[in-house]
């Protein structure tokens, strides 16, 4: 396979602290490669990087060919499309102002853009954001034929495994390469930390024994001194008998002290294997003051709406049980967001049992100027302790260290996170997520969905993510011709 990319000594730090420090990068014809790592750690540097678009100091970028980026944020200025060529008709892009552009037309109009440029190479950063279940598979059967090489940097594990046959891992500001696509890396990375796991075992098995031995050893010693103490002197005349040829006790002595003193020396060298992290397990409670009793928290009947000349609803109907997670799927522009939106305002459409207490989690790139540490703002209106909140932050894939950070140090991905947590940990018995997982790392996705499975209250969420809907939805509904279907649960 001929080379597409070869990238050499990107080095890249922010504020003071390394993100990157990678010797080499190759890119092969016809890879497909997923990259994956917490947010922050340098995903969207390394696409950019590799696309000429950010110059790392000392690095070396080569391309056979035009590179294509997929960017995450479509640039501010206006987007003006004089004429429609092929792939803005395939993803169906219409001539208007990025102003006036929904989160999946920006989308749909940034994959149109990278795909009219011949490249030999497409990055393509989280490309199926706002895309609905239909924009998603459509980019997939597209990327599937793209003769080219691919990387991808997705929440999406769906969208991963259905195109990637190799991940890139960013680990302590390097890349690890693991084959296959991401369920494998999943697999591999498991057998990794059980193989840890059992090192570990074996490291304090050995270091015990080893302990076990040289104390035994020391009593002893420290016994055939008491003995040699209370043995009155023998005349140097006498004559051991059938005993003289015994070792006397002293030799004895400093032979088990010798001995002793190897095992030491063993212990010393004993290679050191340091144990897994363990991930305190975040458990979510509800205070009784707000517990809900109804049985149906959220009914909604008769359910008319229109935006300008567009009817989203007609006389549909929507019921919530209590304590269900409950996933709302549609087509982009289908009213999810909508009703969202309709449920927290309390429309005159919907009966709401008077105890609910409604978080909202919206979908949009969260940024910050506050001074406030993660803490001191997740504290707010929670009846959590600090520990309970750090246990939160670290299983979410926030370092000990960054939990005295300020928000306006936290990138965009990060906030996300930190603004789910507020929601989870905040006093409501009923949330509202719209698009939670878009943005997150991959580790993240994961953790959210323990967190709102494990999570005691009622849950509605708007979604494309077709792995987090099959693990945590107990009740779907489509929006579809103006009406809410239930079809699962």
């Amino acid at each position: 396979m001929s080379q597409i990319i070869k990238a050499k000594d990107i080095y890249l730090e922010y504020n003071g602290k390394e993100i990157l420090d990678i010797k080499e990068l190759t890119v092969y014809e016809g890879e497909r490669i997923g990259l994956v790592g917490n947010n922050g750690s340098g995903k969207t540097s390394i696409l950019n990087i590799l696309a000429g678009k950010l110059k790392a100091s000392g690095s070396q970028v080569l391309a056979n060919g035009k590179i294509a980026l997929i960017p995450q944020i479509l640039p501010k200025e206006d987007i003006n499309i004089s004429k429609l060529d092929y792939w803005t008709s395939v993803w169906q892009i219409n001539d208007k102002s990025h102003s006036h552009m929904s989160g999946g037309e920006q989308t749909r109009y940034r994959i149109s853009q990278a795909f009219s440029e011949n490249a030999v190479c497409i990055l393509a950063d989280e490309p199926t954001s706002h895309l609905d279940s239909n924009g998603i598979q459509l980019l997939i059967n597209q990327l599937e034929y793209f003769p080219g090489a691919l990387i991808l940097v997705s929440h999406d594990r769906y969208f991963l495994d259905a195109l990637v046959n190799k991940i890139w891992e960013i680990r302590d500001h390097d890349i690890r390469e693991y084959y296959g696509n991401y369920s494998d890396y999943i697999d591999q990375t498991n057998f990794e930390k059980d193989q840890l796991e059992k090192e570990y075992q074996l490291y304090i098995d050995e270091k015990q024994r080893l302990e076990k031995s040289i104390e035994y050893k020391k009593k002893q010693a420290s016994s055939l001194e008491s003995k040699q103490i209370g043995r009155p002197d023998k005349n140097k005349s006498q004559q051991g008998g059938r005993l003289s040829m015994q070792k006397p006790v002293g030799s004895k002595e400093k032979s088990i002290n010798k001995a002793a003193r190897n095992i030491e020396q063993r212990l010393e060298n004993l290679d050191e294997v340091a144990p897994l992290r363990k991930e305190r397990e975040v458990v979510f409670r509800q205070s009784q003051i707000i517990k809900l009793y109804n049985n149906y928290p959220i009914m909604g009947d008769n359910i008319n709406k229109k935006l300008g000349n567009n009817h989203l609803f007609e006389n549909a109907t929507i019921t919530i049980p209590l304590a269900k997670k409950v996933a709302i799927i549609g087509d982009n522009g289908a009213g999810k967001t909508t009703l969202l939106r309709m449920i927290l305002s309390k429309d005159e459409a919907f009966t709401i049992a008077p105890k609910a207490r409604i978080g909202y989690f919206e979908q949009q790139n969260y940024v910050s100027t506050s001074k406030e540490t993660l803490i001191e703002f997740l504290l707010e209106d929670s009846d959590y302790k600090p520990s309970e909140l750090i246990a939160m932050l670290v299983q979410m894939g926030f370092e000990k260290g960054d939990i005295k950070k300020s928000l306006f140090q936290l990138s965009g991905g990060e906030l996300t996170k930190l603004m789910l947590l507020k929601i989870l940990s905040g006093e409501y018995n009923i949330i509202l997520m719209d698009e939670p997982s878009t943005f997150l790392d991959t580790y993240a996705a994961d953790a959210l969905e323990i967190m709102m499975k494990d999570y005691k209250g009622t849950i509605i969420f708007v979604t494309h993510d077709i792995t987090l809907i099959n693990n945590v939805a107990d009740i779907i509904y489509e929006i579809k011709d103006r009406k809410i279907n239930r079809i699962k649960g």
